[in-house]
C-alpha cells in the first residue's frame, strides 16, 4: 500500500520511486492482467482543492489523448484514502537520470529529445493541455529512444514559478499563469541542459536571471544558437507561435547543421546513453559553478476521469510506437567498411548487376504487398509537418479487398480546418460530421476543408505506400529497429498506386527523392512509417510520420446515417 491504500482493482508489483509530486509504483490490473503505473499523489496536493479543481479538467483532457509522445493517462481516482493518477507504464529512464550518469548528450542527441518533447507538447496543446513544469524529471527516454512526457499539470496552486525554478519563463516569475509559451521556453531549456550539462541559469537569483540575464547563447554550438535563442526569448510573443512551428524550425536547423541523417543518429546516441544510465548507479547530480555575472555552468562529464480498463491494454500497445515527425535517415554506406578489392587484368571479378540490399528492399515489399492485401484492422495517428501543411489525425482504418481502405478518424489542420473534426471515409464518399449530422462529399485530396483534409489523410497514411516506397528505393539498409532509405519521387510518381501522391508531393515541395524509415510487426504489417522530402537547397521540407497498432483486429466502419 501507499499512505495506507491501494487504488481498487490493481496488484502493486514494486516501487518505482517518487518525487515532490507523489509516489509511483507498477501495477497490474487485475482484470486484463496489464501493467500499468499509478502516482498516489503527494498529500500536500491531495490537500490542495484549487490543484485538485484544475487537475480535473486536465486529466478529462488527457484521457482523451493518445498521442505517442505522451504517456497515456487512463483514470484519476479519489478517494477518501487520496487521489491516485492510473497511467501507462513506459519502460525507459528518466532525462533527469541520464543527465546525472552521462552529462551533456551531445547535439544530436539532444536535437533528438527537443523533437520529442515539441512533438508532446503540440499534441498536449491542441487539446488546450498546458504541461506547466517541464523539466528533466518528466521526460521519459524509451528503449527506442523516444522521449515520452509525462506529469501534466501537475503544479500546485500558487507560484508557478516554484515548480520548476530553473526551467520557468520569465512570465511565470511576474505571476502569470503557465501556457503554450512557457512550455516552449521550458522544453529550450531542457534542450539547453542536454547540452551544456546545465540550465541555462542557476544560482540564487533566478527571478532575475531568468527575467533579465542575456541568454547564453555562446555556451551551445554555433548551428543552434538560433534555435536557443527564440525559444528563451524573454518575451513570450517573440517565441515561436507553437510547438509545431518550433519543431519546423527545429527541423531545418537540425538538417543545415548535421545533415539528414541528425535524427536517426540522435535517437541512436540518446538509446546508448539510456542504457547506460539504466545499468549505471544514479550519481547526485553535480552543484554547479556559478560566478554573479555569468550564471551559465557546464559541469564536467561523468561518463560519456479517464479511459475505460478494457482500453488499457491497447493504449499500451499505442504509446510503443512512437516518434518524431520529420524522422530522417543516413543513405550512405557505411563510411567504415573497406573498400572492395579491385579486379585484376589477369582474374576478372564478375560485376554484381542487381545490389543485394536493394534486393532485399524488393522482397520486403512482396512481403509487405502480401500482408496489406488482407483484410485487416488497426488504430493509426499521423502528423503531417512543412510550411503551411500541418496536418493530424488519429482513429481506426480496415484494409478491403481490392478497393481503398476505410477510415474513421479525427482530424485536424491548418487554417480553417485548425479544429478537430470527425470523419469517415468509404470508398469514393467521405463523410463530415456538422451541427450533429453526418454530410456526404465526393472524395478529392484537392478540395478545400475537412474534405480534402480527410482524403490527403487516408493517401497520406495508406499502407499501400509502404510497397511502393521500398519498390523505389535507390539506397535501403536494415537497422536494429527495423528499415531505412532513400527513394526516388520520380519513380515514386509513375507507381501505379502511390503515384498521384507522391507526384503531387514532388511538385508542393521541388524535392527529388524522399528518405523513409520503416518499421513493421512479424506478418509485415507496417507498424511505424516515416517520411521526409530531400533535395536541393531550395526544395521544402515536408515531413510525415504514421503509426499503426492492433493489426489483426475486426474493424467494420460503415456509411452513417
Amino acid at each position: 500500500m501507499v499512505n495506507g491504500w491501494t487504488v481498487p482493482g490493481f496488484t502493486h508489483a514494486r516501487d518505482l520511486g517518487g518525487g515532490a509530486a507523489g509516489r509511483v509504483v507498477l501495477a497490474v490490473d487485475d482484470l486484463t492482467q496489464t501493467q500499468v503505473a499509478i502516482k498516489y499523489l503527494d498529500a500536500r496536493l491531495d490537500a490542495d482543492e484549487v490543484f485538485l479543481s484544475r487537475f480535473r479538467m486536465t486529466a478529462r483532457r488527457l484521457s482523451q489523448l493518445e498521442d505517442p509522445n505522451v504517456v497515456d493517462l487512463f483514470d484519476l481516482v479519489e478517494t477518501p484514502q487520496g487521489t491516485a493518477i492510473v497511467m501507462d507504464h513506459v519502460e525507459g529512464v528518466t532525462l533527469r537520470r541520464i543527465l546525472d550518469a552521462q552529462g551533456p548528450t551531445g547535439p544530436l542527441a539532444a536535437l533528438s529529445v527537443l523533437g520529442g518533447m515539441l512533438l508532446g507538447l503540440a499534441a498536449a496543446h491542441e487539446k488546450e493541455i498546458v504541461h506547466g513544469a517541464l523539466r528533466p524529471t518528466n521526460v521519459i527516454v524509451d528503449g527506442q529512444g523516444n522521449a515520452l512526457l509525462t506529469d501534466f499539470g501537475m503544479t500546485p496552486s500558487g507560484d508557478a514559478a516554484q515548480a520548476g525554478p530553473a526551467y520557468a519563463a520569465p512570465e511565470l516569475w511576474n505571476g502569470a499563469p503557465a501556457g503554450a509559451a512557457s512550455d516552449l521556453y521550458a522544453a529550450t531549456a531542457v534542450f539547453f541542459e542536454c547540452l551544456t550539462g546545465a540550465p541555462p541559469f542557476t544560482g540564487r537569483s533566478l527571478a532575475k536571471a531568468h527575467r533579465e540575464t542575456p541568454v547564453p547563447v555562446d555556451a551551445v554550438p554555433g548551428p543552434l544558437r538560433d534555435i536557443i535563442a527564440l525559444g528563451l526569448a524573454k518575451d513570450a510573443e517573440k517565441r515561436p507561435a507553437s510547438a509545431a512551428d518550433f519543431l519546423g524550425a527545429v527541423e531545418e536547423a537540425a538538417v543545415a547543421a548535421y545533415g539528414p541523417s541528425w535524427e536517426a543518429q540522435g535517437r541512436g546516441r540518446i538509446t546508448e546513453l539510456a542504457q547506460q544510465a539504466a545499468k549505471a548507479k544514479a550519481p547526485a547530480p553535480s552543484k554547479p559553478r556559478t560566478s554573479g555575472k555569468n550564471p551559465v555552468t557546464a559541469p564536467a562529464r561523468s561518463g560519456g476521469g479517464g479511459k475505460a480498463r478494457p482500453l488499457i491494454a491497447l493504449a499500451a500497445g499505442l504509446v510503443i510506437v512512437a516518434g518524431i515527425a520529420g524522422a530522417v535517415v543516413s543513405l550512405n554506406r557505411d563510411k567504415d567498411a573497406p573498400a572492395p578489392t579491385p579486379a585484376t587484368s589477369g582474374n576478372p571479378q564478375p560485376v554484381p548487376t542487381v545490389d543485394p540490399a536493394l534486393a532485399e528492399a524488393s522482397s520486403l515489399a512482396g512481403l509487405v504487398q502480401q500482408s496489406v492485401a488482407k483484410p485487416a484492422g488497426a488504430t493509426f495517428t499521423f502528423r503531417r509537418t512543412g510550411a503551411g501543411a500541418g496536418a493530424t489525425a488519429q482513429g481506426t482504418l480496415g484494409l478491403q479487398e481490392s478497393a481503398p481502405a476505410s477510415y474513421s478518424m479525427t482530424i485536424a489542420g491548418t487554417g480553417g480546418t485548425r479544429k478537430a473534426g470527425k470523419t469517415i471515409v468509404i470508398r469514393d464518399t467521405t463523410y463530415l460530421r456538422a451541427g450533429g449530422k453526418w454530410r456526404p462529399v465526393p472524395y478529392n485530396p484537392k478540395a478545400r476543408g475537412y474534405a480534402g483534409l480527410a482524403a490527403q489523410v487516408r493517401q497520406e497514411t495508406a499502407v499501400t505506400n509502404v510497397p511502393a516506397l521500398l519498390r523505389s528505393s535507390t539506397a535501403f539498409r536494415k537497422t536494429a529497429t527495423g528499415y531505412e532509405g532513400t527513394a526516388s519521387l520520380a519513380k515514386l510518381a509513375r507507381d501505379q498506386g502511390a503515384g498521384e501522391l507522391f507526384a503531387e508531393l514532388a511538385r508542393r515541395s521541388g524535392a527529388t527523392e524522399i528518405t523513409y524509415t520503416l518499421q513493421v510487426d512479424r506478418a509485415y504489417h507496417p507498424v511505424r512509417v516515416t517520411l521526409r522530402t530531400h533535395g536541393t537547397a531550395k526544395a521544402r521540407t515536408l515531413a510525415y510520420q504514421t503509426t499503426y497498432a492492433g493489426w489483426g483486429r475486426k474493424v467494420a466502419i460503415s456509411a452513417p446515417r
